[in-house]
């Protein structure tokens, strides 16, 4: 958001000033003192993200007569903790809500942005382009592959220098793997193995370091993945410094010192942090994550594997998710009969929620 508005972008947590959060396997309601926001106008991206507990926080930070504009897409995945406000929202009719589902000249050339909507709308992909024919016009390929060990061969031929025929693209700077699954040859542990061995072997002079299931080395690429608002951070270009890493920031190793115990990470946004040993369950690697993880992030180039998984994992929603995390190439390596099952697998896991009908008796 920040890099799009030239604005400062905050978490809802940190604008409220509500400190350290429940674990989000917890879905606990703390009754938080909330700061109050001081503004006219307050925009919220990524609305789909946000569960009940969070919005009850916002609304009681806003005074009245601030205009609050909410943005996101419900057809993307739901929050991870209760409730389907963004949906409620839009469901119930009481609130303006302005739908952008025209696809303009300029959008209608990305083969991204118009599978995205034929898979939104149920719809098999169009225009699937060749990856054999070299034709780097388009931004769209789909493989088709149900053996999962080619699938593999083909994402690290693909990450390891294979992807320079289609531009300027470099791993670390543009490229982001993506799963349904955390299990299976092509779950985020077993392919972040993989990843890491093509990419970032263990070579003479480069430091390592294990931690439980996974050995981190100097040039990973890994993710925070809990929000910690006491790791201190400094910025290298203008020296901003601060504290708290969160979840989904995603960063390269750039030191491993073990004589002091601490690993440097220096992430996308230019934070430098260092973490020492003791923390290290706070981070994992991050050549390939889960499709859940990569919500509210955008990645030049997307490559997005579709094992055989629960049906649950498989829905159209988590396909839409993906397709729309990539900005300039998308590849998709897969069965024909997973894709055909996700486009079709609408249902999704049911929310009971009262937000839509209280919003109806409320107007009324």
């Amino acid at each position: 958001m920040t890099e799009t508005t030239g604005k400062e972008a905050k978490t809802i947590h940190r604008l409220l000033e509500i400190g350290k959060i429940q674990d989000e396997q917890k879905l606990e309601n703390v009754d938080y003192d909330i700061m109050p926001i001081d503004g006219d106008v307050i925009i919220v991206d990524e609305m789909s993200m946000v569960d009940v507990f969070l919005m009850n926080y916002l609304v009681r930070g806003i005074y009245l007569g601030t205009k609050l504009i909410l943005v996101g897409d419900s057809n993307q995945l739901p929050s991870v903790g209760p409730g389907s406000i963004l949906k409620d929202i839009i469901d119930s009719g009481e609130i303006t809500v302005i739908s952008l589902n025209k696809i303009f000249r300029q959008a209608a050339k990305s083969k991204i942005i118009v599978n995205a909507h034929h898979v939104n709308q149920g719809e098999a992909f169009i225009a699937k382009g060749s990856m054999e024919a070299k034709d780097t016009e388009e931004d769209f390929f789909y493989v088709n592959e149900p053996s999962q060990e080619k699938i593999l061969n083909q994402v690290i031929s693909l990450v390891s220098g294979r992807l320079a025929s289609y531009g300027d693209y470099e791993f670390y700077r543009d490229i982001q793997v993506l799963t349904p699954t955390k299990k299976g040859m092509l779950g985020t542990k077993e392919l972040n193995k993989a990843l890491q061995d093509a990419l970032n072997p263990m070579t003479t002079g480069k430091q390592e370091k294990s931690y439980g299931e996974q050995t981190f080395r100097e040039k990973d690429r890994v993710m925070q993945i809990k929000n910690d608002y006491d790791i201190f951070w400094e910025r290298k270009t203008t020296k901003e410094v601060g504290t708290g890493i969160f979840n989904g920031e995603i960063g390269t190793i750039t030191k491993i010192d073990q004589e002091e115990k601490q690993i440097k990470i220096e992430f996308d946004d230019d934070k430098v942090a260092w973490y020492s040993f003791s923390i290290l369950e706070e981070i994992e690697l991050a050549y390939g994550i889960t499709i859940h993880k990569s919500q509210g992030s955008e990645f030049n180039v997307v490559i997005l594997v579709i094992p055989p998984s629960s049906p649950m994992l498989l829905t159209r929603n988590l396909l839409y998710t993906a397709i729309t995390r990539a900005k300039k190439l998308l590849i998709i390596i897969g069965s024909n009969r997973l894709i055909e099952f996700m486009i079709k697998n609408a249902d999704g896991k049911t929310r009971n929620t009262g937000l839509e009908f209280k919003l109806i008796k409320t107007f009324e």
